[in-house]
């Protein structure tokens, strides 16, 4: 059995986290080329380039090398190269990105225009350039084992060469091949694979099918649903005998409208699976509320905060705050932290009961997701939220509905009952489930007595 992902999004990292924690220790391939994926997952891009001795420290942003007399700046964010006031090179950091740890760094010439980007893993190894033409496109792609070319890709193309040591070069005549080659030559057991797109990992599913390659696959379908099956998958409902034999729904919502969208033949294809978290227990229910911003943008803070005036507003940004923000000192309810350390947010998030989703532009380093894991109550306004998923319907208010959102703290404040009904809103909404559940579920997918494997 083998996990394999297009890329290693939330969704793919949500999977494989439930996958583990249900006993499932199979290998977990990410086909995109990824230099800073954890211990067991690999990329087919990264396999070939060898395995470093040494420490994932990264590559520091002021430890790109530059030549003399060139400079670099950088904050939080991102940092640049200059010289004489004009930008040579942008360099963008892995997240999160407050550790200033680089991922790529795009030099630009002196239109601004992007001639080379030069990519970097968790070792701090420069493991890939990409030549681009005169209008940005990106040509050739060279990946290294320190000074060694072992694969370049052309995007015009599509075409990719291999050069391992003391082996024929191979010319593979798109990334589907070079996937598939890379799959067999690990010698991977791919009698089921468990992908989560209709992109590439569907494809190469096909591609060992029509092989010869024989397996009995599952879909595990992380999005939405909407007036229609997409069409890839309606040629797994439509076109069998292929390798997907099971397509498992997270999503209770989603799982339904696939059986809504469907007639009752195809219903068996289908079936119910669900998220295991990591949720950290409450030690006692506080009257906080939290907010991380990376702005001064805060929708009707000084409103609600002048209505509950019997909970601690903590407002708290990883920057320097701006005077109209550090004038909320002016309420004696307001906490703000500006230049928040790490350690000090994760201490806001197992103190505070409630975090207000309510700034304007970004999420800050995923703290929707860290503060429904810490089960803290989750509120906002459609207009502000940034990640529906972890907050429940009943808490997402219109724009003006101040008076509502602040009755809701009322509510939640209430009693230790009133709190916990809150937070059972958003775990039944996330899909969550408990290890045992999910294992009976995804076993159900299997069709097989196979229960760790």
């Amino acid at each position: 059995m083998l996990n394999l992902f297009d890329t290693y999004s939330r969704e793919s990292q949500d999977l494989l986290h439930s996958l583990k924690e249900a006993g499932y220790e199979h290998p977990t391939v990410v086909l995109e080329p990824n230099g800073f994926l954890p211990d067991g997952v690999e990329s087919p891009f990264i396999y070939f380039l060898g395995q470093p001795k040494v420490e994932k420290r990264g590559r520091f942003f002021n430890e790109v090398r530059v030549p003399d007399f060139w400079e670099i700046t950088g904050d939080n964010t991102m940092a640049q190269v200059n010289y004489y006031g004009q930008v040579k090179a942008k360099i963008y950091y892995y997240a999160p990105s407050y550790k200033r740890i680089v991922e790529r760094v795009e030099w630009i010439d002196n239109k601004g225009q992007i001639v080379l980007i030069e990519r970097y893993d968790q070792y701090g190894r420069h493991i890939a350039t990409t030549t681009c033409d005169t209008d940005g496109k990106q040509l050739v792609t060279t990946y290294f084992e320190e000074d060694l070319e072992r694969l370049t890709e052309n995007h015009q193309t599509g075409d990719l060469i291999l050069t391992l040591k003391n082996q024929p070069i191979r010319i593979f005549k798109n990334r589907l091949d070079f996937y598939v080659f890379y799959l067999e030559y690990r010698r991977f057991n791919l009698d089921r694979l468990i992908y989560n797109t209709l992109a590439t990992s569907f494809s190469v599913s096909l591609q060992l099918g029509s092989k010869g390659i024989l397996g009995q696959d599952i879909l595990v379908w992380q999005e939405r649903l909407y007036d229609s099956i997409p069409g890839n998958m309606q040629l797994i409902l439509n076109s069998q005998p292929v390798r997907t034999k099971k397509i498992l729904i997270p999503q209770t919502d989603t799982y339904y409208r696939a059986l809504l969208l469907t007639p009752k033949e195809q219903h068996s294809f289908f079936g119910p699976l669900g998220y295991i978290y990591e949720f950290t227990e409450k030690e006692d229910i506080r009257k906080d509320a939290f907010v991380l911003t990376n702005s001064d943008q805060i929708e009707a803070l000084s409103y609600i905060v002048e209505q509950a005036p019997n909970v601690t507003f903590r407002v708290a940004a990883l920057t320097e705050m701006s005077p109209m923000l550090l004038g909320m000192v002016r309420y004696p309810n307001v906490v703000l932290y500006q230049n928040i350390s790490q350690k000090r947010i994760e201490e806001l998030l197992r103190v505070s009961s409630i975090y207000l989703d309510i700034n304007h532009y970004g999420e800050v380093q995923g703290i929707v997701r860290k503060a429904f894991e810490h089960k803290q109550v989750i509120l906002g306004f459609a207009h502000t939220v940034h990640d529906k998923r972890y907050i429940a319907k009943e808490h997402i208010f219109e724009q003006g509905q101040e008076v509502a959102l602040v009755n809701r703290i009322n509510e939640i404040y209430k009693s230790v009952d009133c709190y916990k009904g809150a937070v059972a809103l958003q775990i039944e909404q996330s899909s969550a489930v408990e290890m045992n559940e999910f294992r009976i579920r995804f076993q159900e997918g299997l069709g097989d007595g196979n229960v760790c494997s």
